[in-house]
């Protein structure tokens, strides 16, 4: 009996989740196809629902706008989702449906192969006016204050000098900071977006909207675009949250190599 993975968010039309989770269950001969489900908010309990229901579904992936509000319909959290407060995976046992966050793992791996930084605990060998240099001095502004900004927030805050958290919806973002206990830094209204990014080492666009212009960028500042469409940081973090995410669903190490050769393959417009 072939069994399945689910992916809920609105839109997910566009998603390359699909050709590299597929390439990985082929590769291990596990009979398992990951399917695209567009979810509006009114849908998401019923869709859970189903997840719950049919025994065939192994587990799902959950994106935007759900990551937060997912989190109601659940029995358990693992402790880095529940600290977090945004689910990107879901697993069941028998009838009970657990939470997981592999977004920050995902970026940690990310940011790690695509531009080492002390972001991942590797310092620069001279200091930066950005915020780089020796004793680990980094500064980071996320764009964005929804699920994904929260696994960067965490992924990041452990060693970042500062972390500001830029978004239209200012509420948002001190709530952010407030449930992630970040001190050093804190929220920005996004009318304040160039002169805050002016200051930091590294940029993380958690939002779908083009931000920042390059033009806003110095030449020793890195950006890191989360939308797997636009940039191969993102397509890197896609790669690696979505193994670890296959790793939960079926208890076997995901074959990366596979995964990341399927998404190369596939054809991204820009």
């Amino acid at each position: 009996m072939t069994s399945k993975v689910l992916l809920f968010g609105n839109p997910v039309s566009g998603s390359l989740s699909p050709v590299m989770q597929n390439a990985a269950f082929a590769a291990l001969g596990i009979e398992c196809l990951y399917e695209l489900r567009e979810v509006d908010a009114g849908g998401l309990p019923g869709a859970i629902a189903e997840l719950r229901g049919d025994e065939r579904i192994v587990g799902a992936n959950v994106t935007i706008p759900h990551k937060e509000a997912v989190i109601a319909l659940l029995d358990d959290l693992d402790p880095q989702a529940a600290r977090i407060g945004a689910v990107n995976t879901i697993s069941r046992q028998g009838i009970r449906l657990k939470g997981w966050n592999t977004d920050v793992e995902g970026f940690r791996r990310a940011i790690k192969e695509k531009s080492p930084s002390p972001v991942t605990g590797e310092n620069s060998k001279s200091p930066s006016p950005s915020g780089g240099g020796q004793g680990g001095g980094h500064r980071v502004a996320i764009i964005g204050a929804g699920g994904a900004a929260r696994a960067v927030a965490a992924a990041v805050q452990p060693t970042a000098d500062e972390v500001w958290v830029i978004a239209r919806n200012l509420e948002q973002a001190r709530r952010l900071c407030t449930d992630l206990g970040i001190e050093r830094g804190g929220p920005v209204d996004l009318s304040q977006l160039r002169e805050t990014i002016a200051r930091v080492g590294l940029v993380v666009n958690a939002t779908p909207a083009d931000l920042p212009p390059a033009a806003w960028l110095k030449p020793d500042q890195r950006s890191f675009d989360l939308r797997s469409r636009r940039s191969v940081e993102g397509r890197a973090m896609l790669l690696h949250q979505g193994a670890a995410s296959f790793e939960i669903w079926t208890g076997r190490q995901a074959p990366v190599d596979v995964m990341r050769a399927a998404l190369d393959r596939e054809s991204v417009p820009a």
